[in-house]
């Protein structure tokens, strides 16, 4: 990071420092110190923030009060609600900010049962009463800030989970039902999180679909503003290289087209990679050339490189008692040098992979050959004889296809098919099904540095869809919650687990949900072979509205008892009694 940035970091390092060895409790939090950070950050939130001018801005852990004073000179609001917890060491910090000439700070010291219940804001005369409105306008008079940067936490009625996800739960609660904060309208939040917890919020790859994710997806957009390299991401799986280009060449389009730049030192590896091609050499981005994997760069590629660049180089010997340099037959008895050993089990591994890749990429251009036909039998009446002659030809290929992966030996090659398959069936949807691939820029590139204590965080613009894509009755809305808690328990499954919710269900519900069969919906001509966590909100939504009409659906409260016999990350909300936090 910038000398320059360091620089302006220091002070605001200290404060936090300072302020958060007073109390144990508050050791976890983190706070953003960059004010570089905050400026460049806004630069692109401002254009959306003009709507906001004087609203109440709600703002949940601020902290020290560096991204909610830099919030606030953007929005000018009429009131700015500072809510610390009770005995919060942070206060006296906040204090400075109260004390401005002309201030539009108030600072509330509320418990977390408070902080997400309007009533309160209403009864201490800090907001106006809602009317209750079904408009799906954005309602503007109120923005919420979170930060969620801290150690995992516990609300009645649930287990211990992330503090972002537990806040997303009780935010699509109140959005789906119209109550809370979106009674008057949705209402959007800009929310802090550790860079781990984005991954059930705004995977990058199918295999980190969660229920709370789809949630989101139906009635939201959520966008990453800031975030690291996704290099720098730890162990988590990543999707193939192949489709992250794909994704990336659309949104430098987008950025491109939005006039949306990355300042320097702010770019991700990859936004550098697709910006240093040749554009008239790329290839079709959604072109089934495209299809095959790439490998992904590990590290042990570059020991691998800096041990044939040394011996190539002559700084070691083949064997003992050999010189540098010398390609001869080593002497008999001579033991091979360290190096040179590590050098030949690496170039193994990756005539290893190679291999591997190779096979996982037939099967693959099988698999997508076979993808076009159903596309074309999907669009011919049924009683055309051509539509009769592709649907013997798409089975027959598609038997003898899954019987070839499931006979392979390496358990490598039969995972890597099917995570690649998804990941890439669920990037050529229209839009594509993942929120990560609809964003409209890069998020800037952070620092650990630029937080304290030092870590990775992210920032998420969390904004609902106007107009939803789903209207759902209060009934319709609880039934989708339960659906996504039952059918998520085993996200690798497929539909036929509706029968274990009820006998029958399978064979009644998905004929009457067209999108499961859809070829340009993500859909699979056998739809046995389309797993959980590939299913979009539409076909969620269209299985919710099948169950509904079903006569012989079990009753509400035996489907609620059924879903909660599976341990999940969402609540499962109940009819009967109120939301409980």
């Amino acid at each position: 990071m910038a000398s320059a940035i360091q620089k302006a970091s220091q002070p605001f390092i200290r404060i936090a420092r300072s302020l958060r060895h007073r109390q144990s409790a508050f050791r976890q939090r983190t706070d953003i110190v960059s004010p570089h950070l905050c400026d460049e950050a806004l630069q692109r939130l401002a254009p959306s923030l003009q709507a906001y001018k004087g609203c109440t801005i709600i703002d949940i852990n601020p902290g020290i009060g560096l991204w909610s004073s830099k919030i606030h000179k953007i929005t000018k609001p009429g009131r700015h609600l500072l809510i610390e917890p009770p005995n919060s060491p942070f206060v006296p910090q906040l204090e400075t900010l109260v004390e401005q000439e002309d201030s539009r700070y108030q600072i509330l010291s509320w418990a977390d049962r408070y902080v997400w219940d309007p009533e309160r804001y209403i009864t201490e005369g800090l907001l106006p009463a809602f009317e209750a409105s079904k408009s799906q306008e954005p309602n503007h008079s109120i923005l919420i800030l979170a930060n969620a940067a801290m150690s995992a936490s516990k609300t009645p009625m649930r287990k211990t989970g992330a503090r972002s996800h537990l806040m997303l739960m009780d935010w699509m609660h109140d959005l789906r039902r119209r109550s809370g904060f979106h009674a008057g309208g949705p209402v959007r939040m800009l929310l802090w999180c550790p860079e781990k917890e984005t991954t059930g919020i705004l995977p990058r790859t199918i295999l980190y679909r969660s229920k709370l994710s789809v949630s989101l997806e139906t009635a939201c957009h959520v966008e990453e503003i800031i975030g690291s390299d996704e290099t720098a991401r730890g162990k988590q799986r990543k999707r193939n290289h192949s489709v992250e280009l794909m994704s990336e060449r659309r949104v430098v389009e987008r950025m491109r087209v939005s006039g949306i730049t990355l300042p320097a030192g702010r770019e991700t590896e990859i936004y550098k990679q697709v910006q240093e091609e040749d554009t008239h050499s790329r290839k079709d981005e959604v072109g089934d050339e495209a299809v095959g994997p790439q490998l992904r760069t590990r590290g042990w590629h570059q020991e691998l490189q800096d041990l044939q660049l040394r011996f190539a180089a002559h700084e070691f010997a083949k064997a003992q008692g050999m010189l540098p340099g010398d390609e001869g037959i080593k002497p008999r008895g001579a033991k091979s040098t360290p190096e040179y050993l590590r050098m030949k089990e690496l170039e193994r591994n990756i005539k290893d992979v190679q291999k591997k890749t190779e096979t996982i990429e037939q099967f693959l251009q099988e698999y997508f050959e076979v993808d076009r036909l159903h596309a074309q039998a999907h669009h011919l009446p049924s009683d055309d004889p051509q539509r009769h002659s592709l649907s013997q030809e798409i089975q027959e290929r598609k038997e003898n296809l899954q019987a070839r992966v499931d006979s392979n030996q390496s358990p490598h090659v039969r995972e890597g098919y099917v995570n690649f398959k998804n990941d890439r069936k669920a990037f050529k949807q229209d839009p594509p099904l993942l929120m990560w691939d609809q964003r409209r820029a890069d998020p800037l590139r952070a620092y650990d540095e630029e937080f304290y204590p030092e870590t990775g965080l992210c920032l998420l613009d969390v904004e609902p869809k106007h107009p939803h894509p789903f209207a759902l009755s209060q009934e319709e809305g609880n039934l989708f919650a339960t659906l996504l808690a039952i059918l998520w328990h085993n996200p690798k499954d497929n539909l036929t687990a509706l029968d274990q919710i009820a006998p029958g269900a399978f064979d009644a519900l998905v004929p009457k949900v067209p999108a499961l069969t859809d070829p340009s919906n993500g859909g699979e001509w056998d739809v046995r072979e389309l797993p959980m966590n590939r299913l979009t909100p539409e076909m969620v939504y269209g299985l919710t509205k099948a169950w509904m009409n079903w006569p012989f659906k079990p009753d509400a409260a035996a489907l609620l008892r059924r879903g909660r016999t599976f341990d999940g990350d969402e609540e499962i909300p109940d009819v009967n009694m109120p939301h409980r936090r």
